[in-house]
C-alpha cells in the first residue's frame, strides 16, 4: 500500500522545519496531531492554521473582555457585603439564615447541630427554637391536668435529650435567594493555609443588584435583631481562651443565663445598694463627662473578698442581670495567657461591661511582697549571707526563680490602669484572702470599693430560709393554669376582658376577683407564716458560723418541708462542725 499522503502537510505549505519546532513549542503534540488528522481524516492543520490562530486570538480577547465585563459589573453595578469569620457579624448571619424557609428548599447545605460550627456557642445550650415539650403547666408531673407520674415525664425528657435540632446552612459556592422580593446572592469562601495551627478562614459575600447597599444593610441588621432577641432579658456571658495551642486569645461567648435577682444574693441590703448605686453612677453619662473634663481615666475597679461560698460571684452575676451588662470571665491562673494576650483581651472588651477576675489570690502574681525579702547566698567560705531586696524586679526574681509563662504582676497593673488600658468597663475582682493581695493592686484608681462578705447571720439566715420557701411566680403552673382558663371563660362570656366604668360586672368577672381575692388572702398569710418559721431557723443556727452556700445546700434537702429543716438543723449543725473539725486534724 501506498502510504506517502500521510507525510506531514508541513512540506506541501512550505513550513520549515524551524516553523514546525515553533508551532510544537507553543501548541505541545502538535506534530503528532496533525499526523494523526492526516493519516485518519485526511485533514490537513496546516490548510486552517490561519483559521486556528484568529480563533485563538478571538479566544483569549474575550477571556479578557469577559474578565474586563464582569469586573465592571461588580464594580459599579453590583453591591457586594463581606462577612468575616472572627467577626460577631458572621454568627447573626448564620444563625438568621438557618431559620429561613428557603434553608428548607436548598439542595446544597451544610448540616449540623450548631449553626457556625467554629466559633459561635451552642445554640442547643440556648434553648432556641428549641422549647422544652415537657416543661410548662400542663405537663407538669402529678398536676391534675396533665395527669402523668414522673416516670411518663422524664421518658419524655430522655427521648426529647437524645436529639439535639439540625441546623441547615449554605454550602460552599453560590447560593440565591429572595428577600423582600428582591434576589440576593450568597457566596461562601474558604482559604485554605498552609499554617496547621490556623482555623480555616472562611468569608461570606453578599450581593445584590444595583449600587444601592441598603437592602444588605436590612439584611445584617435584621440578622443581628434575631440573634439577640433570642436572648431575651438573659445575662450573656463570654470567656477568654483559645482554641488550639499556639493560637491568640479571643472573647468567646460561651452562655446566656437567665439574670439572677438580687435579692437571692444574701449580703447586707445597705452594702448590696451601695455597690449598685456606685455602679450606677459610673454608667450616667454626666460621669464619663466628668472623668474626661478632669483628665481621669474612666475606668473602675471592685473588690469582692470573704470565704468561699458567700455570694461574691453571686453579686456581680446578679448587677449584671440588673443592668443589663454582658459578664467577661478570665482566668488568671492559666500558663498559657501571657502578657500581649492580656492587653490584646482587655483591649477588646466593650466600653459597657462587667469583667470578672475570680480568685486573684490563688494566681500567685497577686501575693503581697512586703516591704522586704530576705535572700539568702552561701558565700565560698561556707557562710550564709542574709540580703534585704527592695527592688520589685528582684522580688519577683527571689519568689519565683521558675516562672517563665504566664503574666507578671506588672504586666496585670498595666492593663488594669496603665497608659493603654481600655476605659468605660467595670473590674470585678474576688479573693477568699485579700491579706495575700498585693497593695498596689488594691491602691484607689485600681480598686475603688471594697465589699466584705461574712458568715450568715441572723438577718441573712431568715432572708436565706424566706427565698426556699417563699412562693414565687412559675412556682405553681397549675394555679396559673387555671386563672388563665378563668380569664378565657370571662372573655367568653363578655365578650371583652375589661369592663367600662359605670357597667354591672357579670358573675363571672366577680368570681375571678373573688377568686384572686382569696389567692391574695392566701399568700399573705403563708408569708406570715413563713415568717414566724425562718425566725425558728434562725434560733437554731448559730449566727456567723455558716457561709450562705452551705446554709442554702442544707435547705434544698428539705425544699418541700421547712419545718423538717428546722427539726434537723440541730442536727446538721453539730455534723457540719465534726466534718471542719477532723478536716483541720488532717491539715495539722
Amino acid at each position: 500500500m501506498n502510504f506517502t499522503h500521510t507525510t506531514p502537510s508541513s512540506t506541501s505549505m512550505g513550513l520549515s522545519s524551524s516553523d514546525s519546532a515553533m508551532l510544537e513549542m507553543l501548541v505541545p503534540g502538535y506534530t503528532f496531531i496533525s499526523r494523526i488528522l492526516l493519516s485518519y481524516l485526511h485533514i490537513d492543520l496546516t490548510l486552517y492554521l490561519q483559521q486556528l490562530v484568529v480563533l485563538a486570538v478571538l479566544g483569549a480577547a474575550l477571556r479578557y473582555v469577559s474578565i474586563y465585563i464582569t469586573g465592571f459589573f461588580k464594580e459599579y453595578l453590583v453591591s457586594t457585603a463581606e462577612i468575616r469569620l472572627d467577626d460577631e457579624i458572621f454568627n447573626y448571619f448564620m444563625y438568621w439564615i438557618s431559620r429561613q424557609p428557603h434553608m428548607k428548599r436548598t439542595n446544597r447545605f451544610v448540616a449540623g447541630v450548631k449553626s457556625n460550627g467554629y466559633l459561635s456557642d451552642s445554640d442547643d445550650s440556648d434553648n432556641d427554637d428549641n422549647p422544652d415539650p415537657t416543661e410548662g403547666e400542663w405537663n407538669e408531673p402529678g398536676s391534675t391536668e396533665g395527669g402523668e407520674s414522673f416516670d411518663e415525664y422524664w421518658a419524655k425528657v430522655i427521648s426529647r435529650d437524645k436529639y439535639k435540632p439540625l441546623r441547615f446552612t449554605p454550602s460552599q459556592g453560590r447560593h440565591i435567594f429572595w428577600y423582600k422580593n428582591r434576589p440576593l446572592m450568597l457566596e461562601r469562601q474558604k482559604e485554605h493555609t498552609t499554617n496547621r495551627y490556623v482555623l480555616i478562614n472562611e468569608r461570606l459575600y453578599l450581593s445584590c443588584l444595583g449600587r444601592d447597599a441598603s437592602i444588605l444593610r436590612d439584611v445584617l441588621n435584621e440578622a443581628q435583631q434575631a440573634y439577640v432577641e433570642r436572648d431575651g432579658n438573659r445575662t450573656i456571658i463570654y470567656r477568654g481562651h483559645r482554641y488550639y495551642s499556639g493560637g491568640s486569645w479571643n472573647w468567646t461567648r460561651c452562655m446566656a443565663r437567665s439574670p439572677r435577682p438580687l435579692s437571692t444574693v444574701v449580703l447586707d441590703p445597705e452594702q448590696k445598694q451601695a455597690f449598685l448605686d456606685d455602679i450606677k453612677e459610673y454608667l450616667h453619662p454626666r460621669t464619663r463627662r466628668w472623668y474626661s473634663n478632669r483628665g481621669i481615666p474612666y475606668r473602675r475597679g471592685y473588690l469582692l473578698h470573704g470565704p468561699p461560698g458567700t455570694g461574691k460571684t453571686s453579686l456581680c452575676f446578679a448587677a449584671a442581670g440588673l443592668l443589663g451588662l454582658k459578664l467577661y470571665l478570665l482566668n488568671l491562673n492559666s500558663k498559657a495567657l501571657d502578657e500581649d494576650n492580656l492587653g490584646s483581651l482587655f483591649s477588646d472588651l466593650p466600653h459597657r461591661c462587667i469583667i470578672l477576675l475570680e480568685d486573684v489570690d490563688t494566681a500567685g502574681i497577686t501575693q503581697s511582697r512586703g516591704k522586704t525579702v530576705a535572700k539568702a547566698t552561701t558565700e565560698a567560705n561556707g557562710e550564709v549571707e542574709i540580703e534585704e531586696i527592695d527592688d520589685v524586679t528582684a522580688v519577683d526574681e527571689v519568689a519565683k526563680p521558675d516562672k517563665a509563662d504566664g503574666i507578671s504582676l506588672s504586666g496585670l497593673l498595666n492593663v488594669i490602669d496603665g497608659v493603654a488600658a481600655s476605659e468605660g468597663r467595670i473590674l470585678v475582682m474576688t479573693s477568699n484572702h485579700p491579706e495575700k493581695l498585693d497593695a498596689a493592686l488594691l491602691r484607689p484608681g485600681r480598686v475603688d470599693m471594697s465589699i466584705a462578705f461574712g458568715y450568715a447571720g441572723e438577718a441573712a439566715i431568715k432572708e436565706l430560709f424566706t427565698s426556699i420557701y417563699i412562693t414565687m411566680e412559675g412556682d405553681s403552673p397549675r394555679k396559673n393554669g387555671s386563672r388563665r382558663q378563668n380569664t378565657e371563660l370571662v372573655k367568653n362570656t363578655n365578650g371583652s376582658a375589661l369592663i367600662p366604668n359605670g357597667v354591672k360586672k357579670s358573675p363571672s368577672q366577680e368570681l375571678l376577683e373573688q377568686a384572686e381575692k382569696e389567692q391574695q388572702e392566701s399568700f399573705d398569710a403563708l408569708r406570715s407564716q413563713i415568717a414566724v418559721l425562718a425566725t425558728q431557723f434562725a434560733s437554731v443556727i448559730p449566727l456567723n458560723e455558716f457561709t450562705a452556700a452551705e446554709i442554702q445546700g442544707y435547705l434544698l434537702h428539705h425544699k418541700n418541708t421547712p419545718e423538717k429543716a428546722i427539726q434537723g438543723a440541730e442536727k446538721w449543725v453539730q455534723s457540719v462542725r465534726e466534718k471542719k473539725k477532723s478536716r483541720e486534724e488532717k491539715s495539722v
